[in-house]
C-alpha cells in the first residue's frame, strides 16, 4: 500500500526522533514516503496534490489533520480518495483519540498498520464553514465566540514561545468568560427549517462527540453527536457563575443538555446560520481560521474515508 506521512514539526509533542522511530514502523507495512510541512496551512497543497496515494498519515495535531482533510476535500466530498489516517502529535488530538487511537505515538502507529490489515475504514459525514472571507471543511467541531478565542489566545502564546497546555487553556478560558460582556449577548441563529434563536454567547458545532478533553477527561455536553448524523449545535444564552459550573459539570460528565433552559441545543442539522453584530474569532477542529460577523454550516454524508479503531 502507498502511503504518505505528512508531519507537522511544529507540532506541540513532535520530535525528530519520534518521527524516525514512527517513519521505521511505518516502512515496514507500507511504500511510505514523508513529507515536512514548511507552515501553516501547508497540508492542504500537500493532501490535495498527493490523490493517488492510498492512504495519508497526519503526524501532528488537529489542525494538521484539520488540513489534510481539506486539502483531501478541496474539490467536494471524496469518499473513494485516499483514507485519512492519524498518529497524535499535538496537545489535545481530539480527533485521533475520537477515532480510538492511543495518544502514545508509537502505540497509534503500530494500531494503525493494525487497522490497515483489518480493513477498520468508515466513510464518514463532514461539517463546512462558509463566512464572506474563508470557506473550510471540519472533522469535529467548529466555533464561534468564547472558544475559538480562546484557542486564538492559546495560538498567540505559541508564537512567543510560552507553554501550551490544558492547564493554559483552563486559564485562559476563564479570563474569557469573566471578560464577556454578559448583559449584551451577540449571536442569532437559524436551523434549517428556519427556526430562529437568539441571545446566544457563543456557538459549538459538533460533528463527532466528545467536543473536546481536558486532560483524560472528556467534554461531552453533545453525547449524541456522531459522524453517522448531521451537526449538533451547542449555544448558552446564560453565564451566571451557577449556570457555568452547571454546564461545565454536566459537559465532564457527559450528560446531554438539550432540556437545558440556559442553552440552544439543536441535534441533526444539515444547515446553520449564525450571524452577529460585532466580529467573532472562528475555528475549525480547534484550529483559528478568521473573525467574522456570521457564518454558514452545512453538513454533507459520506464525504471522506478515514481509519477508525472500533
Amino acid at each position: 500500500m502507498r502511503a504518505l506521512l505528512v508531519v507537522n514539526t511544529f507540532a506541540t509533542t513532535t520530535n525528530a526522533q519520534i518521527q524516525t522511530e514512527i517513519t521505521q514502523i511505518l516502512s515496514k507495512a507500507f511504500d511510505l514516503k514523508v513529507i515536512n510541512t514548511a507552515g501553516r496551512n501547508d497540508a492542504i497543497s500537500i493532501a490535495h496534490q498527493a490523490q493517488d496515494y492510498e492512504i495519508i498519515i497526519g503526524l501532528g495535531g488537529d489542525g494538521t489533520l484539520n488540513e489534510i482533510a481539506n486539502g483531501l476535500l478541496l474539490d467536494g466530498p471524496n469518499p473513494t480518495g485516499p483514507i485519512l489516517a492519524a498518529i497524535p502529535g499535538g496537545n489535545g488530538n481530539v480527533f485521533i483519540r475520537n477515532m480510538g487511537m492511543s495518544k502514545n505515538p508509537i502505540v497509534a502507529s503500530q494500531q494503525l498498520i493494525s487497522a490497515v490489515a483489518k480493513n477498520q475504514i468508515r466513510t464518514i459525514g463532514v461539517g463546512k464553514i462558509t463566512t464572506e472571507n474563508i470557506s473550510r471543511w471540519f472533522l469535529f467541531n467548529a466555533g464561534i465566540g468564547l472558544d475559538a478565542a480562546v484557542l486564538a489566545q492559546m495560538e498567540a502564546r505559541r508564537e512567543n514561545g510560552k507553554l501550551v497546555s490544558d492547564t493554559a487553556y483552563a486559564v485562559l478560558a476563564l479570563r474569557e468568560l469573566l471578560r464577556t460582556d454578559r448583559k449584551n449577548p451577540a449571536l442569532s441563529l437559524v436551523s434549517e427549517t428556519g427556526q430562529i434563536f437568539r441571545n446566544a454567547y457563543f456557538a459549538l458545532l459538533v460533528n463527532l462527540a466528545p467536543w473536546a478533553y481536558l486532560g483524560e477527561r472528556p467534554l461531552n455536553p453533545l453525547p449524541n453527536a456522531g459522524h453517522d448524523t448531521a451537526l449538533d449545535l451547542y449555544a448558552p444564552t446564560a453565564l451566571s457563575f451557577p449556570v457555568i459550573v452547571r454546564l461545565i459539570r454536566r459537559a465532564i460528565a457527559g450528560n446531554s443538555t438539550e432540556l437545558d433552559n440556559d442553552v440552544i441545543t439543536l441535534h441533526d442539522q444539515n444547515r446553520l446560520h449564525i450571524q452577529s453584530d460585532r466580529l467573532h474569532w472562528i475555528q475549525v477542529d480547534g484550529d483559528v481560521v478568521t473573525q467574522s460577523n456570521e457564518l454558514t454550516a452545512i453538513h454533507v454524508p459520506a464525504a471522506l474515508r478515514v481509519l477508525r479503531i472500533g
